[in-house]
């Protein structure tokens, strides 16, 4: 509000106390508004504090301004509704907000009396000036007139400068097509002053395929980037595939960046850069969060040959930046094998991210799996416990895929800590990663026990049923404590083993090999809470069975603070009551692991168990793993046609008395086709040679009489051999062959 309109509108005021009220005439274009007028506290209309009744939207906006100042923010509010009404274009908003200016419209939004209407005025002021501030034609124009004379040069800055980060695109565009060095200089001094909004699209022009728009990116970085954008300076300014103005370029700016002196770009070196990159793509590689949300990125596109902005998930963009991080810091080490494996573990995460969890990775010439077949088991090894290790889940599943195609026995015995990293992807939080640990064990055919085989079992049993026991282990040197928090575990359904010290912890946690977490009261003794928590992390056997710790609340932060290094540890404030634990604990324990699996993926999961289960049982096996704890669930698989063949083979194998009753059931029940009674004749007659004749005369005389009642000649064969098995005596087979009819008469 001008200073003359502010002087009018008091004598106005003042005249209007006098108890003049003139009469005001709405003009015959315009009719009158449809609600009463507005009174003041006095009881005076608004219009009355006004020099004239506003008719336009010009005026009305004028009106709201001068209500609002004159502390009448109330009466102001029904002209705003009318200003509203009237549905003003673009073209006005941006008039009235070079009238009145910005500071005007965001005053009115925050005065409580005049919202939301107020509100909505400023979002269409907002909205007006950014499609006239984002117009291409006028950003083109503003370009055009940095060629001007100074003046217009200067307008033209501080015009383009109000529009943001959009006009870098156009300006790198005419980069990208002039070959005029005067016109080219125009523009680049025109990037140094746009300021910190340019940052970003100048750090994407850094990866344009042409040296000259490289160059200029890392010139004007030098004067815009702060230390935090240093990063994407390494690789231009050291790597050995950059032509020379480029690595200058992009060393002067990280000097001036880094407050270094431009002279001395020699502090800064190749090794540097590699460890700096490799850094920055390993942090990237931690931030594997599930994200919904997308973000902003800007990239080079070649075929606009200039930057572009794109939206996509938070966590894409994290893997494809750390990708191209990885293989920049390759460049400067080639040979580094940290950095191969770090490269490569992105490069799976990757592609497993965008094909989804529940699809198999790609394969074929072009593709990450087929890199790491060509990397050979040494290579994936360390990638599989790089991806444990930071909890990376996607990439562990595509390692232990190409190490059940290329790896050797001798995985299983390496010595990565103390266990190989095969071996310790049996206990990974995880039960995907568990099972594809145990059918890339099976893979490799060991041919001699070793640590784990019975963990291999019980992940193939356990996916048989589709679910399993949890187990879970609590360390407290408080007997009844510890009792306590046994019990409050198991109500939250973790089968839970109470021991009294750090070291008894530790020793179960490597024998059982089949547990969910680990529980230690931050008091504990032999070993401290310290101690015990290395040696978890220290023993590929537990290196990533989750902790938690529980204690009380005046500790959470200090503890929290000592245990900030190690993965997988979770402070929890110690209470018996489940629902208070369970609230604390789960989400932990639920971020640990993958989406459930489909009905689908668990029928396949099943298929694949007992698949390797008859697999062990065929293979001649069966004293490297133990299969008697999956009899149950195979016998309660035999029902399902597609299943059964695969469940008997496996019952066929099991030394022990019920696994042959199982099958003599099987045998003698007629609900089953008889195929599958076959089968398991078949079975029982290769157990009976192998273990013995186990079952009493009872289930014998249910046999034979199984026997006389076949009529399928495949069943009663199969059957006949399970009665040869028996050792028929002298006299038996005297009747046998005396009621034996050959099939045609003797000559």
């Amino acid at each position: 509000m001008s200073f003359n309109n502010r002087i009018l509108a008091l004598i106005a005021l003042v005249f209007l106390c006098a108890v003049v009220t003139p009469a005001h005439v709405w003009s015959q274009e315009t009719p009158p508004a449809a609600t009463p007028e507005p009174t003041t506290a006095t009881g005076l209309t608004a219009d009355d504090l006004l020099l004239s009744k506003p008719e336009t939207p010009e005026q009305l906006m004028q009106a709201v301004v001068q209500l609002t100042d004159l502390g009448h923010a109330a009466s102001a509010k029904a002209y705003l509704d009318q200003l509203l009404k009237a549905n003003p274009d673009d073209e006005l908003i941006l008039k009235l907000r070079d009238k009145y200016g910005p500071a005007a419209f965001l005053r009115l939004s925050n005065n409580k009396e005049l919202q939301p209407q107020s509100i909505t005025l400023l979002k269409k002021m907002e909205a007006a000036f950014r499609a006239y501030a984002t117009d291409p034609a006028r950003i083109n124009a503003l370009i055009n007139d940095l060629s001007g004379t100074p003046t217009e040069r200067d307008i033209a800055i501080i015009q383009l400068k109000s529009a943001g980060e959009i006009v870098a695109p156009p300006i790198l565009n005419q980069l990208s097509r002039s070959e005029d060095p005067a016109r080219n200089d125009e523009l680049t001094f025109a990037l140094t002053q746009l300021g910190e909004p340019v940052v970003q699209p100048l750090i994407a022009a850094l990866r344009a395929p042409q040296e000259k728009i490289r160059k200029i990116a890392a010139d004007v970085l030098g004067d815009l980037a702060r230390p935090s954008d240093a990063l994407y300076l390494w690789n231009p300014a050291y790597s050995q595939s950059q032509p020379q103005s480029v690595q200058v370029a992009a060393r002067l700016a990280l000097a001036k960046i880094l407050g270094k002196s431009p002279r001395k770009t020699y502090e800064l070196n190749r090794h540097e850069a590699q460890l700096v990159l490799k850094n920055a793509a390993l942090n990237l590689y931690q931030k594997h969060e599930a994200k919904s949300e997308n973000q902003s990125v800007w990239v080079w596109d070649n075929a606009a040959q200039t930057v572009v902005k794109k939206q996509l998930p938070t966590q894409e963009i994290n893997l494809i930046e750390g990708l191209r991080l990885a293989k920049e810091a390759l460049e400067m080490s080639p040979d580094k094998q940290d950095v191969q494996t770090l490269y490569l573990a992105m490069a799976l995460a990757l592609e497993a991210y965008q094909v989804g969890w529940n699809q198999p990775l790609p394969e074929g010439p072009g593709t990450a799996f087929n890199l790491a077949l060509l990397s050979g088991p040494k290579a994936v090894s360390r990638v599989l416990a790089l991806a444990m290790k930071q909890g990376h889940t996607p990439s562990a599943l595509a390692a232990l895929k190409a190490l059940g195609q290329i790896g050797s026995r001798t995985l299983l015995h390496e010595q990565l800590d103390k266990h190989s990293s095969l071996i310790a992807a049996l206990n990974y939080p995880d039960r995907r990663v568990q099972f594809a640990a145990a059918t890339a064990i099976l893979q490799l055919d060991p041919a001699r026990p070793f640590p784990g085989a019975t963990r291999v079992i019980s992940i193939l049993t356990r996916a048989l049923r589709g679910e399993g026991t949890q187990a879970a282990i609590v360390v407290d040197s408080n007997i009844p404590r510890g009792q306590t928090m046994a019990g409050v575990f198991h109500e939250l359904g973790y089968d839970t083993t109470p021991v009294q010290t750090g070291m008894d912890g530790f020793k179960a946690a490597t024998q059982r090999m089949d547990i969910e977490f680990i529980a230690l009261e931050y008091n504990i003794a032999r070993w401290g809470l310290s101690q015990t928590i290395a040696n978890l992390r220290a023993d590929s056997r537990t290196a990533n069975i989750p902790i938690i710790i529980y204690g009380p609340l005046r500790l959470q932060n200090k503890i929290e603070h000592s245990t900030r290094y190690y993965p997988l540890v979770k402070y929890i404030v110690e209470s018996q009551n489940s629902d208070d634990v369970g609230s604390q604990m789960k989400p932990f324990l639920d971020g640990l692991k993958t989406p459930e699996l489909t009905g689908a993926l668990r029928s396949e999961y099943r298929a694949a168990a007992l698949y390797w289960l008859s697999h062990i049982a065929t293979g001649q096996r069966t004293n490297i793993y133990d299969l008697k704890p999956a009899e149950k669930p195979v016998l309660d698989l035999v029902s399902d046609r597609a299943l059964a063949s695969n469940a008997l083979i496996t019952l066929g194998s099991i030394p022990t008395r019920s696994a042959q009753e199982d099958l003599v059931q099987v045998v003698t029940t007629q609900t089953f086709e008889a195929d599958v009674r076959e089968i398991a004749a078949l079975q029982l007659a290769f157990h009976i040679q192998k273990f013995g004749l186990l079952v009493d005369t009872m289930q014998v005389t249910e046999l034979q009489k199984a026997y006389q009642a076949a009529k399928d000649p495949k069943l009663n064969t199969a059957l006949a051999s399970v009665m040869g098995t028996l050792m028929p005596d002298s006299k038996i087979v005297g009747e046998r062959l005396q009621k034996f009819q050959p099939a045609t008469s003797l000559p």
